[in-house]
């Protein structure tokens, strides 16, 4: 629906305007990106308003807007949010904006339930995968179905290439550069339980004793950003 454009449009829209804040955040350039890409959107979808446009829409349906490629985005992302970020980081962090921490049912979801299910019905999609037909009956041509994989691909291939590309890039062993990828960036924000602990070290009072201030270190380690 309306609601679900405004969302994709401004979440593509941050996005790119996040990775290049000095040049986007200047005048109404943030304005202009989100007009061309809306001018692109409008265009690829008049294409599919067509006497042959149903044709084309199905060929984005099946290959780039669900199926395979939302399966292996929601368990490498539940992946990370859960395992490497860290579901209990998380949860600081929404306990910070909310000012309470969600149900613990959640947590599990995103450490076991979400990354299950989805790479179950992945490896289900690919066993039981078949070309696409329109209306089970027309086959596309070599070339549409060519078409259809680059759709699926030029999303998908960017998360194993850009992981690839920063292993070969980050100096070290593969252990340490597997460590400093695989940890929070040094810039996000703190949460509130860390500033707290990182206080309560700093000031160091007489009434601290070893146990407590390990346990400090710990919160310290656990929820800080790095």
């Amino acid at each position: 629906g309306l609601d679900s454009q405004f969302v994709g449009l401004e979440s593509l829209t941050t996005a790119i305007s996040d990775l290049y804040p000095l040049f986007f955040q200047q005048g109404h350039r943030r304005k202009f990106l989100l007009l061309v890409i809306s001018m692109v959107c409008f265009l690829i979808g008049l294409s599919m308003v067509t006497e042959g446009g149903l044709y084309v829409f199905q060929l984005f349906d099946y290959y780039a807007c669900s199926g395979m490629t939302l399966l292996a985005f929601a368990f490498l992302q539940s992946v990370c949010i859960a395992w490497i970020y860290g579901a209990d980081r998380l949860y600081d962090n929404i306990e910070d904006m909310i000012g309470y921490r969600p149900w613990p049912l959640i947590k599990y979801c995103w450490c076991y339930i979400t990354p299950l299910i989805c790479s179950a019905t992945f490896v289900f999609s690919l066993v039981k995968y078949t070309p696409l037909k329109f209306n089970n009956s027309y086959v596309y041509p070599w070339w549409g179905y060519a078409v259809g994989w680059y759709f699926t691909l030029s999303s998908t291939l960017l998360v194993p290439l850009c992981m690839i590309y920063k292993l070969m890039t980050t100096p070290g062993s593969l252990r340490q550069k597997l460590r400093f990828l695989c940890r929070a960036s040094a810039d996000l924000p703190m949460s509130r339980k860390h500033k707290e602990a990182e206080y309560a070290l700093k000031s160091k009072p007489c009434h601290l004793n070893d146990q407590q201030e390990h346990e400090l270190k710990h919160i310290c380690k656990e929820t800080g950003p790095l």
